[in-house]
């Protein structure tokens, strides 16, 4: 939240210190409504989605099996020899394993396609945000949740400004 306060502080510092010079104009976007609101963002949703509950569902399967198995083990094993035993955990163990395993792999596999698919979006985005920025002359545009900058002209940078000043021993 702090962060948020002196990010938009400085926003409108850099604007009113553009306002003698010129006209500077600011905007505000909320890119998560935009993302929601568009049909292919919509669709990836979709799908991810769903490749998420085919994932859940066969982790649910290997749980209940590897319950199952520990159950079933736990009423023989006062009957079993010492050597059954030990296979039995072990072959618990593997199960176990293979669940994490699978459970992380496809983890890693999800979040790869979702930004996959997001990347491509996140780029229309930028490049609509760009043009409506130009067609509004606007010379900022800001995230509005975050207050990120998603687009600034190249006379809005004072960065090397700030550096020189620096260099020189100022504030």
């Amino acid at each position: 939240m702090m962060a948020r306060i002196v990010f938009v502080a400085a926003a409108t510092l850099l604007a009113s210190t553009f306002a003698g010079a010129q006209t500077f104009k600011i905007g505000v976007v909320s890119t998560d409504v935009i993302i929601k609101e568009l049909p292919e963002a919509i669709k990836a949703s979709k799908t991810m989605e769903e490749l998420g509950l085919k994932y859940r569902d066969t982790l649910q399967m290997m749980q209940k099996e590897f319950e199952t198995r520990v159950e079933n083990y736990r009423k023989q094993e006062a009957m079993m020899t010492a050597e059954g035993k030990r296979k039995e955990e072990e072959s618990l163990a593997g199960l176990r394993q293979r669940y994490m395993m699978y459970n992380e792999e496809k983890n890693v596999e999800i979040k790869k396609m979702s930004e996959d698919f997001m990347q491509p979006i996140r780029q229309k985005v930028s490049d609509a945000i760009a043009a409506v920025a130009k067609e509004e002359k606007l010379n900022l545009v800001l995230e509005k949740s975050l207050g990120v900058v998603l687009y600034s002209e190249d006379k809005a940078d004072v960065t090397y400004k700030v550096l020189d000043r620096m260099k020189r021993g100022g504030n």
